[in-house]
């Protein structure tokens, strides 16, 4: 993939995370967990997974402790442990980030 196509791509990630955090509404699950890199989410079966999404899960604050009381391991088997953001901080500062990136990208796509 080029510069070019990567600032398109960020570009449309950053109008849908600001789309997403534009309307505020009371929600059920506001939390996002992640641990390390990776999100945590459920596969089909409602089992907890870790994965690399752009619009990860939410959970409620029940779901949460959930997640916080098992244990997550890296390739090196440490722990990791799941950090909980709500759904605007995490969005905030994924904006904030793609912002940063788009603005480097720029310099060397002009």
């Amino acid at each position: 993939m080029n510069i070019k196509d990567t600032i398109t791509e960020l570009e449309d990630r950053l109008k849908s995370y600001i789309s997403e955090i534009s309307i505020p509404i009371l929600e059920y699950t506001p939390f996002i967990v992640e641990v390390g890199a990776l999100t945590v989410g459920t596969d089909k079966n409602g089992v907890i997974i870790v994965e690399n999404k752009n619009f990860p899960t939410q959970f409620s604050e029940k779901a949460v402790n959930e997640i916080c009381s098992m244990t997550f391991r890296d390739v090196n088997n440490a722990t990791i442990q799941p950090k909980v953001y709500g759904k605007q901080e995490w969005y905030s500062e994924k904006i904030k980030s793609i912002k940063f990136t788009l603005e480097e990208l720029k310099k060397f796509a002009a």
